[in-house]
């Protein structure tokens, strides 16, 4: 028993060991990317890991863009609102994922529209779901339709300045939680994937108060709040990485600055959530949200769709944004933890 005790102890130390080397390492990363000399240097970095693949990404871009470019996005900001003027056919796109929601909502009891009054654990915990699989992309090829048209591929393009990895094509179904207490993505946070990227949330259905709408600060007011929770934790002696509060974001004098996603069926933002700080979720009993979500990487990440690249074989800058799929696991993730 002493034996087994010491060695359980031995484990908890090496993990503790771990995690703590994690969140250093996660802190110098997001302390270099919150400032323009940091920034610079792992750009720099990225571009002697992938000596060949950025240029040719970039020049991909550039011809794409001088046909299709749509400077939506705002650069100092990080964000621009889009909605169907923005988007050729996004009703019928919106069409579709409305009809994936409902057969499984019939399919799943435990996809209720509502789960403020459930009583599973499992049920208070996932407030945020991803909804669709690679199946479903592979049967609704309206929806990798839409990701690599040329409204929205060129918005992405025109802000990331070359053709990004499509990474995922999903559904996010938020529901109530019945705690009192904000956790994981309800609280402001920045996402962790590369040093820029481009996310499209499109309200499937009207968005008010109650469906706890996607929330966020502009890239320049998210600095200055960064800089602002850095310096005030470090006094504090509290680790900088992980999720700010209302009142963190409040004190830096923030508030005025911050945007919500409210508004009717097809309302929508492209953002990029490595610079934005951003919430979402916050979703009052009785009332759920549906959102169409896309992200488009600089980086190649470990978790992604696997999408149908045949139809785009000749197409080269189409292809180039999703060929890296081929070799994705097709795992199902659970919901993003930063989605929003």
């Amino acid at each position: 028993m002493a034996k087994k005790s010491r060695y359980t102890r031995f484990l908890h130390a090496v993990g503790q060991l771990g995690m703590r080397m994690r969140q250093r390492r996660n802190d110098v990363f997001y302390r270099m990317r919150s400032t323009p000399g940091g920034y610079r240097i792992l750009r720099t970095g990225e571009r002697v890991r992938s000596p060949f693949e950025i240029p040719r990404r970039r020049r991909a871009a550039e011809r794409f863009n001088a046909r299709n470019a749509r400077p939506v996005m705002d650069r100092a900001g990080g964000w621009g609102a889009v909605g169907p003027a923005n988007f050729a056919g996004l009703d019928r796109v919106l069409a579709v994922a409305e009809a994936i929601f409902e057969r499984k909502l019939a399919a799943d009891r435990g996809l209720q529209r509502s789960t403020g009054d459930s009583k599973n654990h499992l049920e208070k915990r996932r407030f945020l779901r991803n909804l669709l699989l690679d199946e479903d992309i592979a049967r609704n090829p309206e929806l990798l339709d839409f990701a690599l048209s040329d409204d929205a591929l060129g918005i992405a393009t025109s802000y990331l300045g070359m053709v990004p990895y499509l990474n995922r094509i999903d559904l996010l179904y938020s529901t109530p939680r019945e705690a009192d207490d904000l956790i994981k993505s309800q609280l402001f946070h920045v996402d962790p994937e590369g040093l820029s990227q481009v996310k499209f949330f499109i309200n499937v259905f009207e968005v008010g108060e109650a469906e706890g709408p996607f929330t966020f600060l502009p890239a320049d007011a998210s600095r200055r709040v960064l800089t602002s929770v850095r310096d005030l934790r470090r006094a504090q002696g509290k680790p900088y990485v992980g999720r700010y509060t209302d009142e963190e974001v409040a004190a830096a004098g923030a508030s005025p600055r911050i945007v919500s996603l409210k508004g009717p069926r097809g309302s929508g933002v492209a953002i990029d959530t490595s610079k934005c700080l951003h919430l979402g979720s916050r979703v009052q009993p009785g009332a759920f949200r549906l959102v169409l979500y896309v992200q488009y990487c600089t980086t190649r990440e470990i978790h992604g769709n696997r999408f149908a690249t045949a139809p785009y074989r000749h197409d080269p800058v189409r292809y180039l944004a999703i060929q890296h799929s081929e070799q994705a696991r097709g795992i199902t993730l659970g919901a993003p933890a930063m989605a929003g």
